[in-house]
């Protein structure tokens, strides 16, 4: 009997075994043919041309040039760098994908994913996933989990409009805002499917649960979430979301509301880091867990003091003494060198090499996540690398291009390193869209504004900087006062300026070079300054 065809699936990154070829063309198959496969015409061709030339043994050609071309039809002087179509589309696909598992095939024999980075698609049997992608259905996190990392259970939205046709906009919904929150790595997600609703919310070992539910009246559709902390059985947030019922606009309408959801639930500043923060506040950095030391950091970040600092600092070397395979520890503790160099801290040997190296590692261990890799893009602005900051953080924004978590760092890292217009229109984004958005997005501006000479405009983004215990604070205000000719107010700044920065006069022209990296604003700042009695040498 012949023998069938296999294709050697440890060739592919988190594959371990080998795979019938007949059997991967059934999943194909099976995936294309489901009505919860939501992809387009185009995404559908390039599925199938990445999975066909793989299975042709000819993965080593699947590039974006050879799919813009023979999938999407365009020319061959195709640049990826001028025409994004490629990987517009394959994030568009891997939402589809993981939408699709989700929903309907968690019981598949095979998965087939496209890792971020690549276009080349990896093959699994789907007891083989590794623990720490998200567990839909009725399995069980006890086992997978250990505790150091919170978990989430996502229920299936309720259907409260008495119009079972709209069941999709509450599935839809919930399998939304669990996709948005599995791309990053601070919440395990843990969704149910339809069926699974009887069992008990305890058995899944989850902290959180979402719960939600969508309603109809004569002009729209209502969706109000509430988010449960399950070891105290208490309600710790809630939200409302209206539109008007437009079913050509609810896919859109569910993704935007997953987004925000999901930033204001599981992002940095959300509810999630909130409650945590309080219960290990007063813990030493030698009794935390991996995601209370990157709390610590949060913390800082937040409320930026000398002993905020060295207990973010001692924090994450702990956690990286415990947890060393994490690559978003060593990227934060990038970020905390990149601070000393940059804001110019005492007592620290060669803190951009330091930041360099750790921000390298992290995005290496990391390179799916957005947030290792926009702080290698920081790290590399800093080192006025100014395109290759660019490029890792249009690398960011590719592994998601509508997330909120780190859209105002990736606005602020493009704008100053020169992208004008695309990075404003990140911020503005950014401040419009995830209510807790960070100062950056404002200092973009600013800097922006500087540059066009609207210091009107410029100054009223200063009032958005919360940050007094940063030098930038006062030295944004003083120079922008002062190029407005309103001295006596720029005055006041710069005394608080010396305060923070005594050796501001002599170090000034150092410290700004530091962030702005175009010499005529440089000049036009400390022109500002001189305006308000502060000479830079």
């Amino acid at each position: 009997m012949p023998q069938k065809e296999k294709i050697d699936a440890t060739s592919h990154k988190n594959s371990s075994i080998a795979l019938d070829k007949d059997k991967i063309q059934q999943q194909m198959q099976r995936i294309l043919d489901s009505p919860e496969f939501h992809a387009t015409k185009n995404q559908r061709a390039f599925f199938q041309f990445v999975v066909s030339e793989t299975l042709a043994e000819r993965s080593h050609e699947i590039k974006a040039y050879t799919v813009a071309t023979q999938v999407f039809c365009r020319k061959a002087d195709f640049d990826p760098n001028l025409d994004p179509i490629v990987s517009i589309q394959a994030n568009n696909l891997r939402r589809a994908l993981e939408r699709y598992y989700l929903v309907a095939g968690q019981n598949d024999p095979v998965r087939i994913d496209i890792p971020k980075g690549t276009y080349v698609p990896t093959f699994h049997q789907q007891g083989d996933i590794e623990s720490g992608r998200s567990v839909q259905g009725n399995e069980a996190v006890e086992s997978s989990f250990d505790g150091s990392w919170p978990t989430l259970l996502v229920r299936p939205f309720q259907n409260n409009t008495h119009d079972p046709g709209l069941n999709y906009i509450a599935i839809g919904l919930a399998t939304d805002l669990a996709t948005e929150i599995t791309q990053y790595q601070d919440i395990r997600v843990v969704l149910f499917s339809p069926d699974g609703q009887a069992r008990r919310v305890s058995d899944t070992g989850a902290r959180f649960a979402v719960h939600g539910s969508v309603r109809k009246d004569a002009s729209g559709i209502k969706v109000a979430i509430q988010l449960i902390d399950l070891s105290k059985n208490l309600q710790i947030w809630s939200d409302t979301y209206y539109s008007e019922f437009n079913s050509t606009q609810m896919i859109q309408f569910q993704e935007q509301v997953a987004q925000v959801i999901a930033a204001k639930i599981a992002g940095e500043y959300g509810v999630i880091a909130r409650t945590v923060s309080v219960e290990s506040k007063n813990l030493p950095p030698s009794k935390l867990k991996t995601y209370e030391a990157i709390l610590r950091f949060y913390e800082y970040d937040q409320t930026p003091t000398p002993e905020s600092f060295m207990r973010a600092m001692k924090s994450l070397e702990h956690a990286a003494n415990i947890e060393p395979d994490c690559g978003l520890v060593w990227s934060l503790l990038a970020r905390l060198y990149g601070m000393i160099y940059s804001l110019d801290f005492p007592g620290f040997e060669n803190p951009l090499e330091k930041a360099i190296d750790y921000a390298e590692k992290g995005a290496h261990m990391n390179p799916d996540n957005q947030r290792t890799v926009g702080i290698l893009a920081l790290i590399r602005f800093y080192s006025n690398e100014l395109s290759s900051a660019i490029e890792q953080v249009n690398r960011a924004l590719e592994l998601n291009p509508n997330s909120l978590f780190i859209l105002d760092g990736l606005a602020y890292i493009m704008t100053l390193s020169g992208e004008w217009e695309r990075g404003t229109a990140l911020a503005r984004k950014a401040i419009r869209l995830n209510p807790y958005h960070r100062p950056v997005a404002h200092q973009a501006l600013w800097v922006d504004y500087l540059r066009q000479e609207k210091y009107e405009r410029a100054y009223l983004e200063t009032m958005s900087r919360r940050r007094p215990a940063l030098f930038w604070y006062p030295l944004s205000k003083a120079a922008t006062l002062g190029l407005l000719g309103r001295y006596e107010e720029g005055e006041k700044f710069v005394k608080n300026l010396l305060e923070l920065k005594p050796d501001f006069p002599t170090r000034g022209r150092v410290l700004i070079g530091h962030y702005i990296k175009f010499e005529d604003i440089v000049e036009r700042l400390i022109t500002g300054l001189s305006k308000v009695g502060l000479k830079i040498e």
